[in-house]
């Protein structure tokens, strides 16, 4: 019976995500209906950059992953690293939905990294988090090869990215069930998180995940290979909001103005505070959902970026 059901949902999964896949440009055609102003963005500075595409840094369960990585072209120095995470509800997107965000931060002096993951499709919740958590220590494992200085380490996600680079941030311990073993003797912690419209409490009043339709498991629901009902200890697991202690990182949070994506944010807020965490908030009006891939607001968020790392 449980592999019956496993199936069905990854069958799901799959359809869905052979008919819709997401990229900016099937969300431009899906968005710019109500937006029609919109741009799919692009950085504007010309910094000259090095660029270099698909590392791998891993292999688990015979699958390769991989991280793109930007840095400017002048200076041999060691520099600060913001880790990009992309979102599409743990089964579709890829890094390079990052790339523009990416490029903007990188012109303006950082080393960015965008990872790829292990999507549901692929391996179930908490793969995903795994992934990135091994993706960090590697980034200190080559820090000398490609300048990346390691005490100064940002990550960032939008939406499914924004959950897990929140649950990586709040976690933030060397030695969790997070830790799958490859380059063990290096940290994975972060000093800040950037969470971009990102899950923070999956059942909560405001949130809207794990509301299954018959037929159509919610992306959340086959993430954890069943509903909460079945599999609540995982589901409260990967929700930043019950992981924050006094070794998490501090927060940004920049949300659009639709209420269920900060679902739990004000308990976080506040029990960040209480461990003397720094929480900035930032906030888009009339916005999409995926409001960071489209100008005029993804300038404004490379900006808030910019000016909360500095």
């Amino acid at each position: 019976m449980r592999i019956t059901i496993w199936f069905s949902l990854m069958l799901v999964c799959a359809l869905s995500m052979a008919q819709k896949p997401f990229n900016a440009h099937t969300e431009y055609e899906k968005q710019v209906k109500k937006y029609p102003d919109i741009k799919i963005y692009e950085p504007r500075d010309s910094v000259p950059l090095e660029v270099r595409l698909d590392i791998p840094y891993v292999t688990v369960d015979g699958k390769e992953l991989h991280v793109d990585m930007f840095r400017p072209k002048y200076g041999k120095e060691k520099r600060s690293i913001l880790v990009i995470v992309h979102g599409g509800g743990w089964n579709a997107g890829d890094k390079t939905l990052e790339h523009p965000i990416a490029k903007a931060m990188a012109q303006r002096g950082l080393s960015t990294v965008c990872v790829e993951y292990r999507k549901s499709q692929d391996a179930l919740y908490p793969a995903a988090v795994q992934d990135v958590k091994c993706a960090l220590r590697w980034l200190r494992s080559v820090a000398d090869e490609y300048q990346l200085d390691t005490t100064n380490v940002t990550i960032m996600g939008e939406s499914a990215g924004g959950q897990i680079a929140a649950l990586v941030g709040a976690s933030n311990r060397d030695r969790d069930e997070f830790d799958n073993g490859y380059y063990s003797e290096h940290s994975s912690k972060v000093d800040r998180v950037i969470d971009v419209d990102g899950v923070l409490c999956f059942i909560h009043p405001d949130s809207a995940e794990g509301q299954d339709k018959p037929g159509k498991p919610s992306a959340a629901t086959v993430w954890f290979g069943g509903p909460y009902n079945e599999k609540t200890a995982l589901w409260d697991s990967a929700s930043a909001l019950y992981r924050v202690n006094e070794e998490s990182a501090d927060f940004l949070f920049i949300n659009s103005s639709i209420p269920r994506f900060s679902a739990g944010q004000a308990q976080m807020v506040c029990r960040l505070k209480a461990y003397g965490k720094s929480v900035e908030e930032r906030k888009t009006e009339g916005t999409p959902h995926t409001f960071w891939l489209f100008d005029p607001w993804a300038e404004k968020v490379v900006e808030w970026i910019g000016e909360y790392l500095r």
